[in-house]
């Protein structure tokens, strides 16, 4: 069965169930996903797992990874993550990046077929994919249980990103093609092996070594009012004490594994208050071309240390991002707030950065990061 999901009578409410009723009776999808298309069997299928490997032609040697939900689905399977293999999957899943772990004795991994368990795990390590995909990721929530996918091509062969040729090439020997016409992105997703705090890049693909780099690095964010006042000072505080801790530059803080930010519950691209950059002049820190900008949900889920002013922020935050409770905190290390100065004199913004850098310098200790 071939279903073409730009095709004017495509019901996305119809199709999921059918394509995860097919999977469920045993069968072999061609999905697609941000990146390539992709051979997908139900890991808990030995069966059609089997068939799956015979139809790639793929050596039982070389692992597949495993397709599932989210970071839920995730945590099943490795429930001891590290920090850097937290950061990652918040950052990276779902997305074109296939995330390598070493599963645990006690994960759902060891509940799939033994074949299974061989066929996708090496030296104790098993990859793990979410597409981003607006037909496939749904499909594998209906599910609610991983699928077996490789990249949609015989072993050994380029991969197809033309949907004609791959329905050429396997339409009579699966069940299911999903046609999103042809692959988007012509790279397959970046492999990324983490171990413990190190990681290494088993493939290159659709996001770059560098990017992965990037989204390596610790997040510090400040989060204010209208992210004009206190939370800019923050940022830019937290930056001067990071970089002189690493012996740096503040522009060079990302290449240590920091990155700090800052952003506002109502913030609307405005510059820093007048007071504020005066302030921070005066202990050699520019923050005139700052730009408030709102809080938003990426913000929070990329984040590991979340720093409130107050209280109430702190709640209205926890309000909408209820699993944000675990890396959020106000500023001050007594609970206490950083009362707002805007609108004050001189002296209170003066006061306020004061008690800024004191509560940022305390809580950069706690995290062992600063004398």
């Amino acid at each position: 069965m071939r279903i073409d999901l730009h095709n004017s009578t495509f019901n996305l409410e119809t199709a999921v169930p059918e394509a995860a009723k097919m999977l469920l009776g045993g069968g072999i999808a061609v999905l697609p996903t941000e990146t390539v298309y992709g051979l997908a069997a139900r890991a808990s299928d030995e069966q059609a797992v089997h068939r799956l490997v015979r139809l790639k032609g793929r050596s039982e040697n070389n692992p597949m990874a495993l397709a599932i939900s989210g970071l839920k689905s995730l945590s099943e399977f490795v429930s001891d993550m590290s920090g850097l293999a937290n950061r990652l999957a918040r950052r990276c899943l779902p997305g074109p990046v296939s995330i390598v772990l070493k599963v645990p004795p006690q994960s759902e991994f060891f509940n799939l077929p033994e074949y299974v368990q061989k066929l996708c795990s090496k030296d104790g390590f098993v990859s793990f994919r979410v597409p981003q995909h607006f037909f496939t990721f749904p499909v594998l929530q209906k599910l609610d249980e991983p699928l077996v996918l490789t990249s949609a091509n015989r072993s050994g062969e380029k991969e197809l990103t033309d949907i004609n040729s791959l329905a050429s090439v396997f339409g009579n020997e699966v069940d299911f093609i999903a046609d999103d016409g042809d692959a988007a992105n012509k790279k397959p997703s970046t492999v990324v092996k983490i171990d413990g705090e190190n990681y290494s890049i088993l493939r290159q693909g659709a996001v770059s070594a560098e990017t992965i780099q990037r989204l390596t690095a610790k997040m510090i964010l400040f989060v204010c009012t209208g992210n004009t006042c206190r939370s800019p000072m923050a940022e830019r505080i937290c930056e001067k004490l990071l970089a002189e801790h690493f012996h740096c530059s503040p522009d060079e803080l990302e290449r240590f594994g920091y990155v700090v930010l800052s952003a506002g519950l109502a913030a609307g691209s405005q510059p820093a208050s007048q007071n504020a950059i005066e302030v921070l002049a005066d202990k050699g820190i520019d923050l005139s071309n700052h730009c408030s900008q709102l809080l938003r949900e990426t913000h929070v889920r990329y984040a590991d240390y979340i720093f409130t002013m107050t209280r109430a922020h702190r709640e209205t935050i926890l309000s909408a991002f209820p699993d944000a409770d675990t890396c959020m905190s106000v500023l001050r290390i007594d609970g206490g707030d950083v009362a707002d100065p805007f609108g004050g004199s001189l002296s209170e913004y003066q006061m306020c950065a004061a008690q800024i850098e004191s509560e940022i310098a305390k809580r950069l200790k706690t995290m062992g990061l600063h004398k």
